[in-house]
């Protein structure tokens, strides 16, 4: 009966040392490897770098780890899609594989003043992994907050580590917010998955 109440005891230690990260609101371990979602977006802005210095190996480089990914726009957003443009650029490239998650991540991209933010929401699941990455091509001091129902933040992100992850407890609708602190105006890419 002790070694039974031993092993359950160290299990549910176990499970919940496993569980600690998960629900941090910001991952601050640098050593990692990258989520999904900081690799797309990464891709997203070496992709609009490479069009911008005609690097076709770079761009083509960058589509295959968008197309891997199965990214795809997000539901709702108004802007342009610069993916079909990429591909357009380099022969022989095609659309999403869709592997991992059946609908991959989500990107936007968007255009900030100086001073100014950009805010919209998105819908997370109860208990499902939330990610969020973002990206410049200049690296301008963008800022990342994310805000649940309750006006409480859930994440708070800064320049130098534009990363969320945190598990939601219920399901709702999540305001996300990306500042630009600096001098000029500031283009972005932002992959939620």
């Amino acid at each position: 009966m002790i070694a039974a109440k031993t092993v359950l005891s160290a299990l549910c230690g176990a499970a919940l040392l496993a569980a600690g990260p998960a629900l941090s609101a910001v991952d601050q371990d640098g050593s990692r490897d990258a989520s999904r979602d900081e690799r797309v977006a990464t891709a997203l802005t070496n992709a609009e770098q490479a069009e911008r210095t005609s690097d076709r190996t770079a761009l083509a480089d960058a589509l295959r780890v968008i197309e891997r990914s199965g990214a795809r726009p997000m539901a709702g957003w108004t802007g342009t899609d610069p993916v079909p443009g990429w591909r357009a650029l380099i022969p022989g490239t095609t659309g999403a594989v869709l592997r991992g998650s059946p609908l991959g991540p989500g990107y936007r991209s968007g255009q900030i003043r100086a001073g100014q933010s950009d805010t919209f929401q998105q819908v997370f699941l109860s208990g499902r992994k939330a990610s969020i990455a973002l990206s410049t091509v200049g690296g301008e001091p963008l800022s990342l907050r994310v805000i649940d129902a309750a006006r409480k933040p859930v994440c708070v992100a800064d320049a130098q580590r534009r990363a969320c992850r945190w598990v939601p407890i219920f399901t709702q609708r999540y305001m996300i917010e990306v500042r630009n602190g600096g001098q000029s105006q500031a283009n972005y890419f932002l992959v939620v998955d």
